[in-house]
């Protein structure tokens, strides 16, 4: 038997706060070396302007959890075939037997995994009275990227900019009330920089969304959106100035155009990434070494945030008598 659990089960289980928790575990494993996480494998079907991925990984030590995503990403899916343009599933297995114990929906768990990992990353690299959040993009990572730094640093307010109109408007009006925070639609993407502790960029742009010389002593970035070689959601400006961290630097060197431009434009070297983030969460090297500094989280994404994720809402589902049993 297995646990079958659609993404409304998901959201009724899984929390922010217990979705940061076993994200830095799974990347403290990571650093400890007790998982196996194989870069992403796609395949792009041009009859259909669509592409399916593949993400899978075992993390070990007390989350022991084994799992596989997929992905599909179909641009024409709202306008022919009224649906998403992005759907993913993802299958949990028994790591002592290979046997599937859930399949459930993952849209929520991607997007809370997402903005976990910047949360852990924040409370590492943040300063310790960081109030206010920049945040680019007003999507689903937004809203939730809001939720995951919230939960380490406490809010006061945050500034949103969407280049499309009405998007942060809306997010603001949404958020505030969910959040119970001061949430500002701005106009200006300076605004969502100048002022602010933490700027997030969670957007689907690829061209940068603001200029790195914006940027104040101290303030701390995370950049989620853009992981495609030839792209850049950040300016190289922004990348030279910073201390940069990162979730994998094997996959930020094959995957992200914020680290991949800039070392081609020779504006720096490979070895510009000062650490993963698994080194900060074990100690291996140091986080913020001073209030001035300007720090820098790069994300791409690894299967073992699914994993973890997913071995959690299946825990919380059983516990809570969430989900069908299903017999394959």
């Amino acid at each position: 038997m297995a646990t079958l659990l659609t993404e409304d089960d998901v959201k009724a289980v899984l929390t922010m706060a217990d979705t940061v928790e076993v994200t830095e575990e799974a990347f403290r494993q990571y650093t400890l070396g007790t998982v196996q996480v194989p870069l992403r494998i796609g395949v792009k079907i041009p009859a259909h302007n669509g592409f399916h991925g593949v993400m899978q990984a075992y993390v070990g030590g007390d989350t022991d959890a084994l799992a596989v995503k997929t992905g599909s990403m179909y641009r024409d899916n709202p306008t022919k075939h009224d649906l998403p343009g992005i759907i993913l599933y993802v299958m949990l297995y028994d790591p002592t037997n290979g046997s599937l114990l859930a399949l459930m929906g993952g849209n929520h768990l991607t997007a809370m995994r997402t903005a976990a990992v910047c949360g852990v990353a924040t409370k590492y690299l943040a300063r310790n009275d960081s109030q206010v959040l920049g945040l680019f993009g007003a999507g689903v990572e937004g809203r939730t990227q809001i939720l995951a730094i919230h939960e380490v640093r406490p809010l006061k307010k945050v500034k949103v900019f969407d280049p499309v109109p009405g998007k942060a408007a809306s997010l603001a009006e949404e958020m505030a009330t969910a959040a119970g925070i001061e949430i500002a639609a701005v106009d200006d993407p300076q605004e969502a920089v100048v002022g602010c502790d933490v700027v997030s960029a969670t957007s689907s742009a690829t061209t940068p969304v603001f200029e790195g010389k914006w940027l104040e002593d101290g303030t701390h970035v995370n950049a989620i959106g853009s992981h495609a070689p030839d792209v850049q959601e950040l300016d190289s400006d922004t990348v030279v100035r910073a201390k940069m961290v990162v979730d994998s630097k094997e996959a930020v060197l094959a995957e992200a155009g914020d680290l991949i431009v800039p070392i081609k434009e020779g504006r720096i070297a490979e070895d510009h990434v000062y650490a993963e983030l698994g080194e900060l969460i074990t100690g291996a090297k140091k986080g913020r070494s001073s209030g001035s500094e300007i720090t820098l989280f790069k994300s791409v994404g690894l299967a073992l945030q699914d994993a973890a994720a997913a071995a959690k809402t299946y825990q919380m589902a059983r516990e809570k008598g969430v989900g069908t049993e299903v017999a394959f």
